[in-house]
């Protein structure tokens, strides 16, 4: 674990509503005892008197929601565009843009090599079915264990895509000493989305991910082992004009676009 992570989590508390009820008070012990960190009675404390004391706040909700100081949104689950993505595939019989472009199948393996809140990895887990695998890796331990969180104690607001997380395995772990381990040709398509290190004006719910998440880019070594590890597709989402593609020998799905998927296939 980065230092930046042992600092962030030695700053974080799991607490309850001001006036919790019992099955709150079980729910923040479990949470303190998944996240790693302390469990404080909420007292007449509010949230914002937390964060002055603590970097992070881990408050009972359904999903949980992390606090962060400086941060004037909560870091939760939520499928963001993934609902919309499933609604139009199975609803409207539309095809995904990334599936296409990653070629997924179903009964494929799948990594998520920066998992984030699962956005694409549900995406994923549905398209590869019951007989496919999806495996999410995500080097932030805030964010891994919120996911694993999800898994645990599902989510009501979001069943569907909560429903989809728990299928995927979760690890917490940096992806390149993952890939590191894995044989050749072990997994069909390896998939990778760094948080753009220029981003447009960042969303709600996509400031307080930042703030958690790894800051560290994309590596050379990341790309040569995925390389090695993938049956099929490499599949990288970047900016076109970042040079990340052109970095990593990726050909642009859409070099014109305000985002493009770019691939590498093992087999043309």
């Amino acid at each position: 674990m980065a230092m930046w992570e042992v600092e962030l989590l030695s700053q974080t508390v799991v607490t309850t509503p001001r006036n919790p009820v019992p099955w709150q008070l079980d729910r923040a012990r479990e949470l303190a005892h998944l996240f790693g960190v302390p469990f404080m009675q909420r007292g007449d404390s509010s949230l914002y008197q937390l964060l002055e004391r603590f970097t992070c706040v881990v408050a009972v909700a359904d999903p949980a929601r992390i606090h962060m100081r400086g941060s004037d949104h909560p870091l939760f689950f939520h499928p963001s565009m993934a609902a919309q993505r499933l609604d139009r595939i199975h609803r409207r019989g539309e095809p995904d843009r990334l599936l296409r472009v990653a070629d997924v199948r179903s009964g494929d393996v799948i990594v998520d090599g920066t998992l984030g809140l699962a956005s694409d990895a549900v995406v994923f887990a549905d398209a590869v079915g019951m007989t496919g695998q999806v495996i999410g890796i995500e080097r932030s331990a805030l964010v891994a264990r919120l996911m694993r969180a999800v898994q645990r104690f599902g989510c009501k607001e979001y069943s569907d895509a909560a429903d989809l997380l728990r299928r995927i395995e979760v690890l917490e772990c940096d992806h390149l000493a993952w890939l590191q381990e894995q044989p050749d040709d072990s997994v069909d398509v390896l998939y990778f989305d760094p948080m753009f290190r220029q981003p447009a004006e960042d969303s709600p719910s996509i400031a307080p991910l930042r703030q958690a998440a790894s800051p560290q880019p994309l590596r050379a070594g990341v790309i040569a082992e995925a390389r090695r590890v993938a049956r099929r597709a490499v599949v990288v989402k970047e900016r076109p004009q970042s040079g990340v593609f052109e970095q990593f020998g990726l050909t642009p799905d859409r070099p014109r676009s305000p985002f493009a998927y770019g691939v590498w296939r093992k087999y043309i």
